[in-house]
């Protein structure tokens, strides 16, 4: 069983808490998530795919698993420089309340907004003017990830559908058909996918996803069969 090293795909869970008082913020388990209070019915608790080397996760976090291999569980203690980044006070910034109504926005206090292509907490409102903290919420701690490699994906199929999965998160593609053709990969989705909203970027996504694991492959073609209907 080969060591994970950079651009390998991996499945992982963790639970990540604070170094200083020791809180957590984020976990793959459902379980854990509801015992400290940060369950949200939105997200799907499973195992993490990431590529390593991507920066989707802190990159003190990426740098840890490097080395280890499936089944391996690791304690990584991360300083903030390398996990969320050291807080920034040129990041708190004063924007006009004007720019706020421009967005349709109503700004109150400790809310989270994306103004400008980039997201903040609001810290304070005054009749002109609001302002707005864009550091990370957790940019200046030190962390601690309890983690676990599940798996070493490195079957080009399974990568495919680990990557669709990511970006279609709640979505069967246990039966989606992928065919491998000298150098292009073949793949037909599933029927409801179809007509999904932004479906064509989730597809320019996988393509470019695949551009971070493989140089073996040139091409992904997506097909689509329709039946006839007969009457």
């Amino acid at each position: 069983m080969s060591n994970i090293k950079l651009g390998d795909m991996v499945k992982i869970n963790y639970t990540c808490k604070t170094s200083e008082d020791t809180k957590v913020f984020d976990t793959t388990f459902e379980k854990i998530a509801k015992e400290h209070d940060i369950f949200d019915e939105k997200f799907i608790y499973q195992p993490f795919t990431l590529i390593v080397g991507s920066h989707k996760l802190p990159v003190g976090l990426e740098e840890g698993l490097i080395g280890l291999k499936e089944g391996d569980s690791k304690t990584i203690n991360i300083e903030a420089k390398r996990g969320f980044g050291l807080r920034d006070r040129s990041k708190i910034r004063l924007i006009q309340r004007r720019e706020f109504q421009k967005h349709q926005i109503k700004p109150k206090e400790d809310a989270k907004v994306e103004i400008g292509g980039q997201r903040g907490r609001i810290l304070k409102v005054s009749s002109s003017r609001v302002k707005v903290d864009f550091n990370h919420d957790l940019a200046g701690f030190d962390l601690i990830y309890d983690i676990k490699i599940i798996k070493k994906v490195t079957a080009i199929e399974e990568q495919c559908i680990c990557l669709l999965e990511k970006r279609l998160p709640g979505v069967d593609f246990s039966n989606t058909k992928i065919e491998i053709q000298n150098k292009t990969i073949i793949i037909e989705l599933p029927k409801d996918t179809r007509f999904m909203e932004y479906i064509q970027f989730t597809r320019n996504g996988l393509t470019r996803d695949l551009g971070e694991i493989t140089k073996k492959y040139d091409k992904v073609t997506f097909v689509e069969h329709y039946e006839i209907e007969k009457r």
